[in-house]
């Protein structure tokens, strides 16, 4: 593959995911009533560090992950940290109408991961023109379910953070392209320049 990732192309990734992220962020902050802060989307190819230091989190981290195929083929990572996540979900089941201390923080968080990352990704698919089918997200393990990275070594990665203040909770979403798609993704850019 001769991936040829220019500035332009960082440039205008961003800009879109940038649009994207900040829409899903005012969907979960206007739903729950916080105030969340999203950073300057991180846009590179990927790295062999990259992609190990993506499984190494796991004890501040729940992970999920979401493939997608269609227009584009890939898979979305989402790190939500452990540390204020708790309060997150309490925010979210009380919004839902769920009063008992009975919290289902998975069924919660797959809530909160689509929300900020499966929105993210159909608002890039649509500012760029693509139709792509997202699946839903799903937990999971880096330790018992590694990551098929050896299918990502040309990748793109897309990291934003996410940081609702009050609680200290913290997301990161990553955007890893199948490598084979990752031309298709920037000649589609190219024709939008």
């Amino acid at each position: 593959m001769n991936t040829v990732f220019s500035a332009d192309h960082q440039d205008a990734l961003q800009e879109f995911m940038n649009i994207s992220m900040g829409r899903a962020a005012n969907k979960l902050a206007t739903l729950l009533d916080l105030h969340i802060t999203i950073s300057v989307p991180n846009i590179r190819l990927a790295t062999d560090e990259d992609l190990a230091r993506l499984q190494k989190s796991e004890a501040d981290y729940y992970y999920t992950r979401q493939s997608f195929f269609g227009g584009m083929d890939g898979e979305l990572i989402t790190l939500l940290s452990r540390l204020g996540c708790q309060q997150i979900v309490t925010d979210l089941n009380r919004i839902k109408g769920d009063t008992s201390n009975s919290i289902n923080i998975e069924e919660s968080i797959l809530d909160i991961s689509n929300i900020l990352s499966g929105a993210s990704l159909r608002g890039l698919c649509e500012q760029i023109g693509v139709k792509t089918k997202i699946q839903p997200p799903v937990l999971f393990e880096p330790s018992k379910q590694p990551l098929p990275i050896s299918e990502w070594k040309l990748s793109l990665i897309m990291e934003i953070s996410f940081l609702v203040e009050k609680d200290s909770f913290s997301a990161r979403t990553i955007i890893c392209f199948a490598d084979r798609e990752l031309d298709r993704m920037l000649e589609r850019l190219d024709e939008l320049l």
